[in-house]
């Protein structure tokens, strides 16, 4: 009995693999998609973030996420200064560049000398609703964000606080100034 069961089961197999399709001249066994939905890469001339998403006619594309502020390049899906050039304070930085917190190139945050990211925007300090009002291109707890290690380090009688951010999808700490 279990002979026949056998014989039955490897006929059937037979026949079904008789039923295949031929090859398809247009399979490409190498294709890779071009991207998955959510990865992030830099533009080629490092001037931007770009994420994969679903276009319109549903291909997964590369599109803009984010334009690098002036004096930071995108490396390995984030914006980081180029120089680097860490500082502390304001009075750390030359010229008219500010001290504001950046992704380094240790692929963690913190505040490094860089041009203005919104050169008439409010002043360090100032009270604030969104980051694109802020000199330093932060808008942190109402404030314009400037870096402080105590509260006699704030311009208008803030207090230094510890402040979790998110840049660039790098979670991370600073200290900065903010309105009680």
């Amino acid at each position: 009995m279990n002979f026949i069961k056998v014989l039955i089961f490897t006929i059937v197999v037979n026949m079904v693999g008789i039923g295949c399709t031929e090859p398809n001249p247009d399979y490409d066994s190498d294709f890779v998609p071009p991207c998955s939905s959510g990865e992030l890469k830099c533009s080629e001339d490092q001037s931007q973030i770009l994420v994969c998403l679903e276009n319109d006619e549903g291909k997964k594309v590369f599109t803009p996420d984010k334009v690098c502020w002036d004096g930071t390049v995108c490396v390995q899906d984030f914006c980081e200064p180029a120089p680097e050039e860490s500082c502390q304070f304001q009075a750390d930085c030359q010229g008219d560049d500010i001290c504001t917190a950046v992704v380094g190139s240790s692929g963690r945050i913190d505040n490094f000398c860089i041009p203005s990211p919104v050169p008439d925007g409010r002043e360090v300090g100032k009270a604030c609703s969104d980051h694109d009002q802020c000199y330093s291109g932060w808008c942190f707890r109402r404030t314009c964000y400037t870096p402080c290690v105590e509260d006699s380090d704030c311009p208008f009688s803030e207090d230094c606080v510890v402040l979790s951010i998110t840049i660039d999808s790098i979670k991370g700490s600073v200290r900065g100034c903010v309105l009680d």
